[in-house]
């Protein structure tokens, strides 16, 4: 697989994955059932896991070959692939905390509040981290090499998604009375950080006529 077509995976995956998690939202307002809803989260959790497993695996492949040493020590020294890894982790997360509110809202035909998915504490704290590594010099000329101009614009979508993930996993704090902290702050910051990861997605496609040039 070449470069472009890696990152061409990467944007796709992303892209699906976060349109998937602005419907599920859409789905929430227009309050459809908790098994509708959390399974198009739980499948767009899938595509972020598949475009992040591509992610870790174009870092491996942009690691020079280091030194005779461990290669954990190497790798933990290079952004790429500590951003990808990181990232990777927070998709993971997302998908555990999917199933399981799928699998917990079968049987219930009408919309819980605390019952649909939402971008929980650890997922979030993961993206963010991995959006902020990926700033680093290194990372973004590995990453994005093929981008002329964009890199800055991606690097802010992803922060811009996560901290809005964060929001949203906030809101979604359960209360005692079977409700959520904040109804308005979980789904709006949910809908945003996915029209984030959306943006970030669609300017990381590759040009059709692409350049090595270092990104912007």
């Amino acid at each position: 697989m070449t470069d472009r077509q890696r990152l061409q995976a990467m944007s796709c995956g992303f892209g699906l994955g976060s349109f998937l998690f602005a419907a599920g939202t859409v789905l929430v307002w227009l309050e459809v059932s908790d098994i509708t809803v959390n399974a198009v989260f739980a499948v767009g959790a899938l595509f972020f896991t598949a475009a992040a497993v591509v992610q870790w695996r174009t870092a491996v492949a942009h690691t020079p070959a280091g030194p005779p040493r461990s290669t954990l020590e190497f790798n933990l020294k290079n952004p790429d692939w500590v951003s990808a890894v990181v990232q990777l982790l927070g998709t993971l997360a997302f998908n555990v905390m999917t199933i399981r509110a799928l699998a917990l809202s079968e049987g219930r035909p009408t919309l819980s509040q605390a019952g649909v998915w939402h971008p929980d504490h650890v997922g979030s704290v993961l993206f963010l981290i991995a959006s902020m590594v990926a700033w680093h010099p290194i990372a973004r000329s590995r990453r994005h090499r093929l981008l002329i101009g964009r890199s800055k614009w991606a690097c802010w979508a992803n922060m811009v998604g996560s901290v809005l993930f964060g929001i949203s996993a906030w809101g979604a704090k359960p209360l005692w009375d079977g409700s959520i902290q904040s109804f308005t702050a979980s789904n709006w910051g949910t809908f945003l950080g996915a029209t984030a990861f959306l943006f970030g997605a669609i300017i990381t496609l590759p040009p059709r006529r692409h350049s090595t040039a270092q990104s912007g």
